[in-house]
């Protein structure tokens, strides 16, 4: 008898357990909370980053697209590379003409941009993210004399990964673009042209 009442009031004390003592409305209630929290973190990355924008003009862009590409074999045919280095007055390039190889059927070409080619006045940076555009930058060099450019108290970024774009001011058709690189360094980087296969067609030439 004694262990039948025992038993029952078990069963009873089991009955009358207060809500909050079982898993399963924890679990119902947190449904809605995660979601709510998920929103919120949604909504946060939705306003605070950086959307890229949809080309809507595709013949602009793509003239855009063939303008860098000659830009990119002037500097081929004339040789260009530039070295830029971190210093106190701010940031320095120095720009030479190296002797590409050249195939035989471009000569003529690099002749005749080599005779009208100048030092231009000013060189235009630019520092672009590999994913991050809120991190790219750009800088105004100007000429201290000869083929060195300054811009005065102007420093690179301090972390990241970055392609560096540079280009005369006065819209001179050419251009140098750097590999992927760390720019917080204290060696001076090294921009040159790329080589011939990569920006000309050989087909053109057979």
């Amino acid at each position: 008898m004694g262990i039948a009442i025992n038993a029952s009031i078990d069963e009873n004390d089991r009955q009358t357990k207060p809500w909050y003592r079982y898993g399963w409305p924890w679990f119902l209630i947190s449904i809605p909370f995660v979601s709510v929290a998920l929103g919120a973190m949604m909504l946060y990355l939705a306003l605070s980053a950086n959307n890229s924008l949809v080309v809507d003009d595709y013949y602009k862009e793509g003239k855009g697209i063939n303008l860098r590409i000659e830009r990119d074999r002037t500097a081929t045919l004339l040789g260009l590379n530039a070295t830029l280095r971190s210093a106190d007055e701010g940031l320095i390039i120095d720009v030479d003409r190296l002797m590409p190889t050249l195939p035989p059927e471009l000569h003529q070409q690099a002749e005749g941009l080599e005779a009208v080619f100048h030092w231009p006045q000013a060189l235009v940076m630019q520092w672009v993210h590999v994913t991050r555009a809120e991190l790219d930058g750009e800088t105004v060099l100007q000429s201290i004399g000869g083929n060195r450019y300054l811009a005065t108290g102007a420093e690179l970024p301090e972390f990241g990964k970055f392609r560096i774009h540079l280009q005369p001011a006065d819209q001179a058709p050419w251009r140098l673009v750097s590999s992927l690189e760390d720019l917080h360094s204290e060696v001076a980087l090294s921009i040159t042209y790329r080589a011939p296969d990569e920006v000309f067609n050989t087909t053109e030439f057979k």
